[in-house]
């Protein structure tokens, strides 16, 4: 219990980096020097954006903190400019401009900021993620976690650019906007992970059976209200044998049905963490995404997300509201 506790104030003290530019007093910085050169705070409800400006600095965890609360928090560090060198559970990476860098707050022991040039300027982009809000379990997660993720061309690019557009210091933001980017930028983040981390042989690039792949998908995801959405209902739809409809979904390690489920249940807990909908009862928005009984609807999140729909909805309106 020793341990987890320390876990969980380190964690607050990381996060508190990300929210509060005056926090030093958890960490030791080595050479006594300031912290920031400057900060600026995107609030986006679920998630916590935060562009700051350094000095080149090294941050080193000191072994006896004040607990300041209570945290559970996954951080994306997107360096632009300048080099970030980090140790994470006892794992050093290194990471530049073109990178991502994901860890969980209350692993990570000490990060050194470098400049790239002859200046001092250092700038990073820092998003901050209750692990609840997150549709990843801990586990599938933890292979990625303390590593650097090269930026391409797919969903680590797309994620990238995002996180830049909302860096963007002429963006204004009404809150209800700023909720739902933050739980688009959510699904990014997911997006990303899910698919660095995925494996095993799929269709060809450009062949046919991609592109029904793709058709069908995309059907599926503008007919997730539709409470008669089934496997025979998307076959027929498109012509071809419910047999074929789950091989197409097999060879990408995927049943119809389960991902059927899974994205309503994606739609589900986005508009559960949207404050535009916070008096929406529950079996309300479950029923929008083809959940036609509550208590199977609860079942399923919870199988999913690790909470009930309730404990989500007063997880992110917690964090939402945190100054």
């Amino acid at each position: 219990m020793r341990g987890e506790g320390i876990a969980r104030r380190r964690a607050t003290a990381w996060s508190d980096w990300i929210t509060n530019a005056d926090v030093c007093r958890e960490f030791a910085t080595v050479d006594g020097s300031g912290l920031f050169a400057g900060t600026r705070v995107v609030d986006l409800g679920v998630a916590a954006l935060g562009v700051k400006r350094f000095r080149p600095i090294h941050l080193q965890w000191e072994t006896d903190p004040v607990w300041t609360g209570d945290a559970d928090i996954v951080q994306l560090i997107v360096p632009r400019r300048g080099t970030v060198n980090a140790t994470w559970a006892g794992r050093q990476d290194t990471v530049s401009v073109g990178d991502l860098y994901l860890h969980d707050l209350a692993q990570l022991d000490e990060i050194r900021l470098e400049s790239d040039g002859d200046d001092d300027a250092l700038e990073l982009a820092l998003v901050a993620i209750p692990k609840p809000v997150l549709p990843l379990g801990g586990e599938s997660m933890a292979p990625l976690l303390g590593h650097g993720v090269p930026v391409d061309g797919g969903v680590s690019g797309l994620l990238k650019g995002f996180i830049e557009d909302l860096s963007d210091e002429k963006l204004s933001l009404n809150p209800a906007d700023g909720q739902r980017l933050g739980m688009v930028l959510v699904d990014l983040v997911a997006a990303c992970v899910s698919s660095v981390l995925e494996s095993g042989p799929g269709p060809r690039p450009g062949s046919q059976r991609q592109t029904l792949a793709l058709r069908i998908r995309t059907y599926i995801q503008r007919h997730l209200d539709d409470p008669d959405l089934t496997p025979r209902s998307v076959a027929t739809a498109h012509h071809i044998s419910v047999s074929y409809l789950h091989r197409l979904f097999q060879e990408e390690g995927d049943t119809v049905a389960a991902w059927i489920r899974d994205q309503r249940l994606q739609r589900a807990r986005r508009d559960l963490g949207d404050a535009a909908l916070v008096d929406v009862p529950i079996h309300e928005i479950a029923a929008r995404w083809g959940f036609g009984r509550p208590a199977e609807f609860s079942r399923a999140f919870r199988t999913a997300y690790g909470v009930s729909p309730r404990e989500f909805r007063s997880e992110t309106a917690r964090w939402s509201s945190r100054p």
